[in-house]
């Protein structure tokens, strides 16, 4: 096959949310095509691989690509392609925990596309910087965020990308203690995304939703919805977005005092978070395990995770992972407060006892 060949395969495995399938078959374009006989071929591979490989957790080589894509972009003065890559590296750093280096890349990606009326560019990274100010633990920032990207999609008569902000408002308003509005914009979205056959958003919404229930304390309903989110996502490949409805059921088995297997559900999730390097997950991780080794103590030391979370949320500057685990620590503690919820401008998580329901 040739090139164009190859990318519009490689386009329809991605509609279709075979990302792995994508990524084999671009990177057998890449080997049909140089970036000195046609850079904009080039390009487009590159980052198209790039992509595919976001969404499969491979952040560290997603970046690395990105990056080479952004550098040949330059190189061949093609600024829209340029902007394209920064913003998929930047979200990239940002699932690696360095939202920091994200935030300031968005900030000047999303004022770039709007100078050049770039409409589309400016609505994506608008989600993108939502997304970011969640990772950074400002969630008022993202939810205002999100509905500017929403509107922005909106008028581009983009149903995908409105889809898609409903579920962040979804996350945004669940963290914010907003569990019916959260349930609202996940059902939202579910509704778009099995309209427009969006495997990925599908199941996406569906974990949304059983996050909703679960935080509401509906947790049969709430068991439902997240094992088929996780059957989903195994359909389609996805170890980054399994790996938190992993932790989501987890969380849910010690809210039935199943401890046991809530902690192997959090085991697993943790292996995932380690192979797409996701430090943020791994303080998920490390609260669930916390909180399940409390509760059944034969299965080890609960500090020692509970240290973890704290140290690797203070060292990544993640203000609401910290929360919640300064508020655990007070908890088995019987000492100290989680004043930083009001410092954040959200509710304080609800229960003064193990588990505590993180959402």
């Amino acid at each position: 096959m040739d090139t164009q060949t190859l990318i519009a395969k490689a386009q329809y495995q991605s509609g279709k949310s075979n990302y792995a399938g994508a990524a084999k078959t671009l990177r057998a374009a890449l080997k049909t095509v140089s970036k000195a006989a046609d850079p904009h071929l080039y390009i487009q591979c590159l980052t198209s691989l790039a992509d595919t490989q976001r969404m499969t957790g491979n952040f560290k080589t997603a970046a690395d690509n990105y990056s080479k894509a952004a550098e040949a972009a330059h190189g061949a003065s093609t600024e829209d392609a340029a902007l394209d890559a920064k913003l998929g590296r930047a979200l990239s750093l940002r699932a690696l925990g360095n939202w920091q280096a994200a935030l300031n890349d968005i900030t000047q990606i999303k004022a770039r596309y709007t100078d050049l009326g770039d409409h589309a560019g400016a609505a994506f990274s608008t989600w993108a910087l939502a997304g970011v100010l969640r990772v950074k633990g400002d969630i008022n920032g993202a939810i205002e965020a999100f509905t500017l990207s929403e509107g922005q999609f909106t008028a581009l008569d983009d149903t995908s990308g409105v889809g898609y902000c409903q579920c962040g408002l979804g996350g945004a308003y669940r963290m914010k203690g907003l569990y019916d509005e959260s349930l609202q914009c996940y059902t939202n979205a579910g509704t778009i995304f099995s309209k427009i056959n969006d495997r990925f958003g599908t199941a996406y919404s569906h974990c949304g939703i059983g996050n909703a229930l679960r935080m509401k304390g509906q947790y049969a309903g709430a068991y439902t919805h997240l094992k088929t989110a996780l059957d989903m996502y195994a359909r389609i490949g996805d170890t980054v977005s399994s790996a938190y409805t992993l932790w989501s059921i987890g969380m849910l088995k010690l809210m039935v005092s199943e401890v046991v297997s809530g902690d192997s559900f959090f085991k697993a999730a943790a292996a995932r978070f380690n192979k797409t390097l996701d430090v943020r997950g791994l303080v998920y991780a490390d609260l669930g395990t916390c909180q399940a080794r409390y509760l059944y103590r034969h299965m080890g030391q609960y500090k020692l995770p509970l240290q973890r979370a704290i140290k690797a949320a203070e060292g990544y500057s993640f203000q609401l992972e910290g929360c919640h685990a300064l508020k655990l620590r007070a908890i088995i503690m019987e000492s100290g407060s989680a004043d930083c919820y009001n410092t954040l401008g959200i509710a304080e998580l609800q229960g003064k006892t193990i588990p505590l329901n993180i959402p």
